[in-house]
């Protein structure tokens, strides 16, 4: 009998049989196959950056300036006559006051000349007074005299200011002429001190600024901008500019270098690290903040100035929650969490 009529000639039991044999293996297979477990479900955390909260403090910028001490009057002293000079009664580096002699000149004849002169306009008056003279014969006698007083004072040659006898280039027996210089006289208080200026500085000061004066030796002093020039020099661009100071012991001394810092008029800033300033995609620095619904901005900022404890910016809101560690790893409002940052402390440098 071949294969195929033997299955054929089985009976519906023997196929039964068969089924229900292959149904029990196949479930109890299923008891020793381990189904895999669902995946457990990943929770998304937010990333966390350190931030320091902040609010705005005025902050005025400081300008330097190089510049140089020059006396608030420096002028040379000449002679309105001519002679031989008999007397230097101040010596170089002498304060005097207005009106002290500086330089003598030989004044015999001055003397003589101013005498007769005096005698005759005290006759003249007394003649004009008995209708002897004429009005003109009185006022000629009172112009020789006024000529002959000025000849006699200009023999005395005096301080036309309080100040200091600078220099003095002549000796006792040299010839003055007319026109020449007998000393030099500086008044050194107030002392001023000239200096240029930026166009862009220009802007951040007025006369009121706040000014500090170092000169060279060390010294410090409080000054007053008195002067902001209106023209820019053709070659450099630049502004003058000029200080006084009040110098009424002589400590400072004209011509000395010295630096100028100005105080810029205050504006609301933020210090902040030099290393969390960043450039958004169009190139603009700023730094980057949490608002208040826990989500990351980007301000673009403008820098006031860098200082030992960090640098001084605008543009951000005036409570500022900055994020100082993270900044790289955050996006645009993208939600974060926060930790607060209190290694930068108010009194410590936070660069």
């Amino acid at each position: 009998m071949s294969i195929v009529s033997k299955i054929l000639s089985r009976s519906n039991l023997e196929w039964a049989s068969i089924f229900i044999g292959f149904a029990i293996i196949w479930m109890v297979s299923g008891l020793f196959v381990q189904e895999p477990a669902p995946e457990a479900l990943i929770e998304k955390k937010d990333a966390v950056v350190r931030v320091i909260d902040q609010k705005a403090e005025n902050f005025s910028k400081e300008i330097v300036v190089k510049g140089f001490t020059k006396a608030d009057k420096k002028v040379s002293v000449k002679s309105e006559t001519s002679g031989k000079i008999i007397d230097l009664p101040i010596a170089q580096g002498t304060f005097v006051k207005k009106g002290d002699v500086i330089c003598s000149l030989f004044v015999a004849e001055r003397q003589a000349n101013f005498d007769k002169a005096l005698l005759d306009f005290n006759s003249a008056q007394k003649l004009y007074e008995e209708e002897l003279y004429s009005s003109k014969q009185l006022q000629n006698a009172k112009s020789n005299y006024e000529r002959a007083k000025l000849e006699l004072d200009y023999a005395s040659i005096k301080a036309p200011f309080d100040g200091v006898v600078d220099k003095i280039d002549l000796d006792v027996g040299d010839f003055l002429s007319r026109g020449s210089t007998c000393a030099t006289l500086l008044d050194l208080d107030p002392m001023m001190v000239t200096g240029d200026i930026s166009e862009s500085e220009l802007l951040d000061l007025t006369k009121d600024s706040g000014v500090k004066v170092i000169t060279n030796d060390g010294q410090e002093f409080q000054g007053q901008i008195t002067f902001i020039s209106s023209s820019a020099d053709e070659m450099m661009h630049t502004f003058d500019i000029e200080i006084s100071i009040p110098n009424p012991l002589g400590k400072i001394k004209d011509g000395q270098t010295a630096e100028v810092v100005i105080f810029a008029t205050p504006e609301p800033a933020h210090i902040v690290p030099l290393s969390i300033l960043r450039l958004d995609e169009a190139g603009d620095i700023g730094v980057r903040v949490v608002n208040k619904d826990s989500l990351v901005e980007f301000y673009k900022v403008e820098i006031i100035q860098d200082t030992e404890k960090g640098v001084w910016v605008t543009g951000l809101p005036f409570n500022s929650r900055i994020i100082t560690v993270g900044q790289d790893y955050v996006n645009n409002n993208e939600k974060v969490d926060i930790a607060i940052d209190y290694r930068l402390n108010t009194d410590e440098n936070i660069n």
